[in-house]
């Protein structure tokens, strides 16, 4: 069963086996199989990949040499011997969009099953993923991949009594009950309301009933854990935790050493969205997928709120920015929303994309005291670290948010972030020293904004303090060394069945 994920790890085996030296050959060590369903560029995604490299050992725990990580890891007694011969398997894997570690050799990535569809006619999403990872599951079983160490699975856990059969043990890493995030309508009578109903109920209560057959299974925040309590009172929970997603800590500090802040408007500036936009004037940046669950439009809400209640009339620009692909009409649609809403408010200009009527022109804006608002799609890592290391704040506007890496990622490089009082920025955003929680509503977003704007601009020491102790909060609680420390040390306990059946957060 050739398939390119074949080609996609045997590019890199000659660097992955010299990375690994001095820890032995593949053949000598225990084996670690991750299955996930797509692997792009999203915060799952992300996690999925720093799962991998620390599975494999801990100098390959960060995407960046996090030495500190390292030391953590030595003092919870893990040696880099203890390290997996790990590979990933998964139904897609774009080489032009995904993370540079599972393309550069140090993870074997193997694609199976691309042919198979996403929905069908948009519609019926989760059962297109159950099929997937079904194939998935064939895959290990036609290929040999019989009794694995470890098998770690997330998102779909409709296969987790299947994957268990393949391997010593089984961890699933749950995100968010699929059965929250489906876009629930009126179900009108007829034979296809009855039968649209039917296939949720079965859905449901596949997924409640096979999420917990595995051996370990983590959570990626309290409120995740909490939200599977509630939704699936019947579930009989194995040993399980919370292990918070990872940030990549030094990859955020060897960014800054880098780049200073001219350097990182030059940058910017080098590209055609920015030519004419105003970085003397203090932006708020929005960075998330264009998806109606992320309320979107609360962003540019907020600012305007911001605006028109600072008595000095202060200009205050704002850059949103998300991931986007063509292929999901919600992604068009929302995009075309937002645009629609900034083009209609009067105190908003802007500036990319530009309407047709402006396109080709190369002069600066016309009205300078208007809110600059830029929309951007798939920026890339550069262009986003560098946009938060500029921002007077990152706005988070999810509502009930699973967890949220975006905000831990703007606290790594001294952004505040204003976030919803709700879901998992409560457990990583400390209110009033790394950034505010808010009302989920435009006025508390917008107060939040303006509070910021007034201490950077007449208590600029505050407003540096709430930097750096953003850059101390993520390195000290969120950080890759720990996070791979965590979890080899999770896996090898429950190897020797020690991991209690109780909660207990990194």
């Amino acid at each position: 069963m050739a398939t390119r994920g074949d080609a996609l790890s045997s590019e890199g085996d000659e660097n992955i086996e010299q990375s690994q030296g001095h820890r032995g050959t593949r053949a000598d060590r225990p084996k670690c199989t991750i299955v996930h369903l797509d692997l792009g560029i999203g915060g799952a995604e992300h996690l999925i990949v720093l799962a991998a490299l620390a599975m494999q050992g801990r100098d390959s725990t960060s995407e960046g040499a996090d030495s500190r990580g390292q030391q953590k890891a030595e003092e919870n007694g893990s040696r880099a011997d203890d390290g997996y011969d790990v590979e990933v398997i998964t139904t897609r894997h774009d080489r032009n969009r995904c993370f540079p570690a599972t393309v550069d050799g140090r993870l074997k990535v193997f694609e199976y099953g691309h042919f198979l569809p996403r929905s069908i006619f948009g519609k019926a999403v989760a059962f297109c993923s159950l099929l997937r990872m079904l194939w998935l599951v064939l895959v290990i079983f036609v290929t040999g991949r019989w009794r694995r160490n470890v098998i770690i699975n997330d998102q779909v856990a409709a296969v987790n009594p299947l994957l268990s059969f393949f391997c010593e043990k089984l961890v699933f890493y749950a995100h968010f009950p699929d059965l929250l995030l489906v876009q629930r309508t009126p179900h009108s009578p007829g034979f296809f309301a009855a039968l649209k109903k039917l296939y949720r109920v079965v859905m449901d209560g596949i997924e409640e009933a096979t999420t917990g057959k595995c051996d370990l299974l983590l959570f990626n925040s309290r409120f995740t854990e909490q939200t599977f309590r509630r939704t699936f009172p019947s579930l009989r929970f194995p040993p399980h935790t919370v292990l918070y997603p990872p940030v990549d800590t030094a990859g955020a500090d060897a960014f800054r050493r880098r780049f200073s802040r001219d350097a990182c408007i030059a940058s910017l500036k080098a590209l055609p969205e920015f030519k004419n936009f105003d970085f003397s004037v203090p932006f708020v940046f929005s960075l998330n997928r264009y998806e109606k669950k992320k309320d979107l439009p609360l962003a540019i809400h907020a600012v305007a709120h911001a605006r028109g209640h600072d008595a000095a009339g202060a200009p205050l620009n704002l850059v949103m920015a998300g991931g986007f692909c063509s292929q999901l009409p919600e992604n068009g649609e929302v995009f075309a929303d937002l645009l629609r809403l900034a083009r209609m408010q009067s105190e908003l200009d802007v500036l990319w994309p530009a309407a047709a009527s402006e396109q080709g022109s190369s002069g600066a804006p016309e009205n300078t005291e208007r809110t600059q608002v830029l929309f951007l799609k798939n920026i890339s890592e550069e262009t986003r670290q560098s946009l938060m290391a500029l921002a007077l704040c990152l706005v988070y506007t999810p509502f009930e948010e699973h967890f949220g890496m975006v905000p831990l990622e703007a606290n790594a490089l001294g952004c505040p972030v204003v976030a919803s009082n709700s879901g998992g920025p409560r457990e990583s955003i400390l209110h009033g020293k790394t950034g505010f929680l808010c009302e989920h509503d435009a006025g508390s977003f917008g107060d939040s904004i303006l509070m910021l704007v007034r201490m950077q601009r007449g208590e600029p020491h505050i407003y540096t303090e709430m930097r750096e102790n953003a850059r101390r909060h993520v390195k000290e609680n969120f950080d890759c060394g720990a996070f791979g420390a965590r979890l080899r040390q999770l896996v090898a306990e429950t190897q020797r069945g020690g991991v209690r059946g109780e909660t207990k957060a990194l």
